[in-house]
């Protein structure tokens, strides 16, 4: 223990045992060290500062890759970070924000300025309380921990002691004094065994799947145990030969519209983990409703999750299964397990209304024979739609609807995009998805939590057929805010003329986002940070969205100067043929790309700037041109303004200014991009769509209609201003337009017009949640 160092931590107002505990430890004083020379407080500090500083270099694990350590303590000394949860988000930034600081996320990030008065405290917890009601009902108080876990989530920034104190009284105001039982301990679950039984569900916090081992899988992938979902020793042994021991998934689409990024989680999730322990994945079409399947969502699929990075061990169909199905069918009848009924859909579902008072169907005791004769004529088309189902012998007596003798097979008159027309009965999803994953071996059945409830039925049918019983296991379903991913929703946007098309960029299918300019590593980035969670839905804000895409394009997009609301700037002080040539290079040295290639950017005595870049007037904070103020034009030379001029309207027209070719005054701040072409010339123009959320709403629809919540701002189309090195930019390249954003060249782009979509700004912070209010 070094006696300068205790000495230089007492100095900055630590007391005697955090100075000393802090030099007998060599990583903790070397990291502590690094904080008091970045924060520039050497000469001392406030108390409540110094111990903020002593925070952040113990939770620290390393220095290595620490990003803008000056900018950030800044908001520690000067008091606008100080609270628990902000000095934790400010070690996230530190660790994994942008690599160029930019203010305004890192302080939507860390809650700088974030005012949250009781009434805000009150409508949240009471939101909370409406999303867990039924657990509420459940188990009452024992939920409150993971309901207060929730409003905590929620209101990270706000005072602790007011959450805590409203939630207290709304809590009670709900649920009313405790009773005995509630002050009765409920006995932990035991622990789990090496088998993996008697597993406790995992129901907190989203888990990325793939960064767990082979045990903790099987702990976290067990869901709730049914009686009848066991399998035999005999049938887990031909199992395990037939499949060498290795994990098979499935993602299984229903070729009825364009996946989503809803899909592409699943996707990651099934994939992700296969590849992980070493197992296969099925992409299995479940195409048993020809209303509504086409050739061409078909080969749209194929090619997307070529797109997304995952090799199928196989491609299958569950058309392909038609002729077993149908023989499971009829060995069902012949059980007395399945029954021909001729009640219509309305009056099955009014019956259903009944719950456990609702009638058995008028046909459920037919004699089996009848049944069976019955449903050789449905084969065969002699009933019209509607006119018979096959119906599953379930229990109309169950706690759960779906085993509510639910539909097996109905008749459809329309061929199969990939059968034809051999067949004119079609079995239901609920009868053929558990079949096939049987049929294919499958042993994890990963699938999203609304099909939870159906667990009853999934393995009723695979026990009374005798064929193998995979393990399902429900996650839940993605939803990202200020979108939609409801199909319903989704058509009727494209089909009533809100976008453009299914690959519209502002729309969350796949063909969107790769149209916007996303890539495949963004995205998985995405569904990786996401994790799976045994929530319902899981709400993502888009702006991490916007992150992961952001760090997957920072090292393969270009560099480029491109101004899209251009404002003409004079030289005064030069040759007016002026042509000098700038150097400049497609990537920031900082980012290590290997192939960094360097080029010439030609600077003339007239200079394009963003409008915005220039004011008449403005206070010290703004860094843009002013009168009399000196700014630098990027990789260039410093400028000074010396007037301007404006047009009829009042608008600034032009500006003139000095240039400085030696660059005499050091800058640090206000660095401006720019495009140039000689006098007279206009520069080279191309198209830029610029897109923005296509709601403005958090969550669309939650009140309101979602059609009146649109974002009638969400593109907007300008002819921008680029210098001459953007004009071999090629379709399905990607480019950063420096100070501006990532940008994609459209599909519809060509050498003689130029079209750029945004993909994202430069840089956004998690925002917190609005709920149904304006974003």
């Amino acid at each position: 223990m070094s006696a300068d160092d205790v000495k230089l931590f007492l100095s900055i107002g630590l007391d005697k045992k955090k100075a000393e505990l802090a030099a007998k430890n060599e990583k903790v004083c070397a990291k502590l060290k690094a904080v008091i020379e970045a924060a520039g407080v050497t000469g001392g500090c406030d108390g409540p500062v110094a111990l903020l500083l002593f925070t952040v270099a113990t939770r620290l694990k390393t220095m290595t890759g620490v990003k803008n350590l000056k900018e950030c303590l800044a908001y520690v000394l000067n008091g606008k970070i100080k609270t628990p949860p902000q000095v934790t988000e400010l070690l996230t930034q530190l660790t994994k924000g942008p690599e160029i600081f930019d203010p305004k996320s890192f302080e939507t990030a860390c809650g700088v300025g974030v005012v949250l008065t009781e009434a805000d405290v009150r409508k949240t917890v009471s939101k909370v309380f409406e999303r867990n009601d039924s657990l509420l009902a459940k188990d009452r108080y024992r939920a409150m921990g993971k309901v207060f876990g929730q409003v905590r989530g929620a209101l990270k920034f706000a005072n602790g002691k007011v959450v805590k104190d409203v939630f207290d009284e709304l809590l009670l105001k709900k649920l009313g004094p405790k009773t005995e039982q509630d002050k009765k301990k409920v006995k932990n679950k035991p622990k789990a065994n090496p088998k993996g039984t008697n597993e406790e569900e995992k129901t907190d916090d989203s888990t990325n799947v793939t960064s767990l081992n082979a045990h903790q899988l099987t702990s976290l992938l067990k869901g709730r145990d049914i009686p009848w979902a066991k399998n035999s020793e005999a049938e887990m042994k031909a199992h395990r030969t037939r499949t060498g021991g290795l994990m098979r998934t499935r993602f299984p689409p229903e070729p009825n519209g364009y996946l989503h990024i809803g899909h592409a989680k699943a996707m990651n999730f099934n994939f992700g983990v296969a590849k992980k322990f070493g197992g296969v994945t099925y992409l299995r079409f479940d195409d048993t409703n020809p209303e509504a399947e086409k050739k061409e969502y078909i080969d749209n699929i194929i090619e997307n999750v070529k797109f997304m990075g995952h090799s199928p061990w196989k491609i299958t169909y569950s058309s392909d299964s038609f002729e077993k199905l149908y023989e499971f069918a009829v060995g069902l009848i012949k059980k007395n397990k399945a029954f021909v009924c001729h009640m219509k859909g309305e009056d099955i579902q009014d019956n259903k209304k009944l719950g456990k008072k609702q009638k058995p169907s008028p046909w459920r005791n037919r004699p089996i024979n009848e049944s069976l004769y019955e449903f050789e004529r449905m084969r065969r088309g002699y009933y019209a739609e509607g006119e018979a189902i096959l119906r599953l012998k379930m229990d109309i007596k169950h706690d759960n609807p779906n085993m509510w003798d639910i539909v097996a097979y109905r008749v459809i008159l329309r061929p199969h995009p990939h059968t034809g027309d051999k067949w004119c009965i079609y079995p239901t999803y609920d009868y053929t998805h558990c079949i096939i994953d049987s049929l294919e071996d499958i042993t994890h059945s990963l699938c999203t939590m609304e099909f939870e409830n159906r667990r009853e039925s999934y393995y009723w049918l695979l026990d009374e057929i005798d064929i193998f019983k995979p393990n399902v296991w429900e996650y839940g379903r993605l939803n990202i805010e200020s979108n939609v991913l409801s199909k319903r929703k989704l058509k009727h946007l494209v089909m009533a003329g809100f976008v453009s098309g299914w690959d519209d960029p502002r729309l969350l299918t796949i063909n969107g986002l790769r149209r916007r300019g996303f890539t495949a590593e963004g995205i998985n980035a995405f569904c990786d940070a996401m994790g799976v969670s045994r929530s319902v839905v899981v709400w993502a804000p888009y702006e991490r969205l916007e992150q992961c895409g952001r760090g997957a394009l920072n090292h393969i997009s270009p560099r480029r100067m491109v101004v899209l609301d251009p404002l003409k700037v004079v030289l005064t002080n030069v040759d007016e043929k002026l042509n000098i040539d700038v150097k400049s290079q497609d990537f920031p040295d900082s980012l290590g790309v290997a192939d960094n290639k360097k080029y010439l950017v030609k600077l003339h005595s007239t200079v394009y700037i963003e409008r915005k870049d220039f004011r008449v007037e403005a206070n010290k904070n703004y860094f843009g041109l002013t009168p009399g103020k000196t700014v630098r034009l990027l990789h260039a030379f410093n400028i000074t303004c010396e007037k301007y001029d404006t047009s009829a309207d009042g608008k600034v027209s032009t500006v003139y200014c000095k240039v400085d070719l030696n660059n005499k005054k050091k800058l640090k701040k206000g660095f401006l991009h720019w495009v140039s072409a000689p006098p007279g010339k206009t520069p080279l123009t191309i198209t830029a769509r610029l897109y923005e959320k296509l709601f403005v709403v958090d969550r669309p629809g939650e009140e309101g209609n979602y059609l009146d919540q649109l974002n009638k701002n969400s593109l907007r189309v300008v002819q921008a201003y680029a210098n001459p090195e953007l004009a071999s930019a090629k379709v399905d390249e990607h480019y950063q337009f420096e100070r501006l954003g990532f940008f994609y060249v459209d599909p519809s782009s060509s050498p003689k017009k130029l079209v750029f979509n945004r993909t994202m700004a430069l840089a956004s912070g998690i925002k917190k949640r609005t709920g149904g209010k304006k974003s």
